[in-house]
């Protein structure tokens, strides 16, 4: 088999579609030694991706240069299939296509597009793309039924392939680096409640922040972490708690290292995820693997990925959230029992799972067509 695959996520740090590219396909390249690769990168990153493990099959082009060449010249790559890993699956040359759609957030809520024209064209778009694929591989069942639903994909089309959880994220031993992470961030010592997700609008922070502000308990003996980008789309996690007068127990250290996040998750007290959208939901899954017990909402894929190892709350209900942090907090014996039913339960989220079940959706494609 020859497969291309979009390996322009790699470059984004601190993105969860990077990190799927990352680890997904480090892992398949492990479990695959005789397939060889085609990555396509935006023009003007390096030639080969820092953070994807070296494979003597492994080659990378510019998607500029390649889409260039074949408007020229006609060049056709003779790729046996191209796999789609950011919502997009251009025509290199290849006979079939696999493209993984991870959530549909913003064609639900177009209004949060950062588009200038807006999210209707590229939604219309995706639509498209998605219905002439060989295979839509889809992150979760909750994100099958939604490709399903709105874009009227044939369920037999869509593979539901999960995300595994990185191997870096483990429960932290080491007290000394805790608390040297904390000092910077300026919470040291004291115990605080950790949230994921930034300002991002689906994220839910405002919900969170309201319920942290709306309960003396909570804020008498704790503080709020609060990681991700302090700004974006509109909205900004430092104007918030001004808003709501919790500026001083709120703690924003933006964007993080994965060492920093992995110590940050084994130290809190409790992980709380009221986003109201998820494909997936990764961050459930790292804060299970270092230890955290997880409060999280109770809508889109989060119950699916999540199961018996997480406190569900209504991510809309501000005095509902509010009353189940204080619970939660309050009873050690139910911490330590949903914690170790998070150690079990993300065993069984792994990359190398992930890979070999992508690899025979290749297979499967490269059979129907042969067929």
């Amino acid at each position: 088999m020859r497969i291309g695959f979009d390996a322009g996520p790699v470059f984004s740090s601190f993105s969860g579609i990077g990190q799927y590219v990352r680890s997904l396909f480090s892992a398949m390249m492990a479990a695959a030694p005789e397939i060889e690769w085609v990555g396509f990168v935006p023009p003007g990153c390096p030639d080969v991706p820092p953070s994807l493990m070296p494979h003597p099959l492994v080659s990378y082009r510019s998607k500029g240069l390649t889409l260039q060449l074949r408007g020229l010249t006609g060049i056709r790559n003779s790729l046996d299939i191209y796999h789609g890993t950011n919502f997009k699956a251009p025509n290199f040359g290849q006979s079939k296509s696999v493209l993984t759609i991870h959530d549909l957030w913003l064609t639900r809520n177009p209004q949060y597009s950062k588009k200038f024209f807006g999210q209707g064209v590229s939604s219309w778009r995706l639509g498209r793309r998605a219905a002439r694929m060989s295979k839509v591989i889809a992150v979760s069942q909750f994100s099958a039924r939604e490709i399903h639903e709105i874009f009227g994909v044939p369920r037999e089309q869509i593979a539901v392939i999960y995300h595994g959880c990185s191997s870096n994220m483990y429960l932290e031993p080491h007290v000394e680096k805790f608390q040297e992470f904390s000092q910077r961030f300026g919470f040291s010592g004291k115990p605080y409640v950790l949230f994921v997700g930034g300002a991002e609008p689906r994220k839910n922070h405002r919900t969170l922040f309201q319920a942290f502000a709306s309960s003396r308990q909570l804020a008498k003996n704790f503080c709020l972490v609060a990681v991700g980008d302090t700004n974006t789309r509109g909205e900004n996690l430092f104007r918030t708690a001004s808003e709501l007068g919790i500026s001083k127990n709120v703690y924003c250290p933006g964007l993080v290292t994965e060492e920093e996040l992995r110590a940050l998750y084994s130290f809190a007290h409790v992980f709380v995820f009221p986003s109201f959208y998820e494909g997936f939901g990764i961050p459930v899954l790292e804060a299970m693997a270092c230890g955290a017990p997880v409060v999280a909402a109770n809508c889109a894929a989060l119950p699916e990925i999540a199961g018996e190892a997480a406190i569900y709350v209504n991510p809309q209900n501000v005095e509902e959230l509010a009353f189940r942090m204080e619970q939660f907090l309050g009873d050690n014996a139910q911490q330590a029992l949903m914690r170790e039913r998070g150690f079990q339960h993300v065993r069984q989220f792994t990359w190398d799972r992930a890979a070999k079940e992508t690899l025979s959706v290749y297979r499967e494609v490269i059979a129907s067509h042969c067929s």
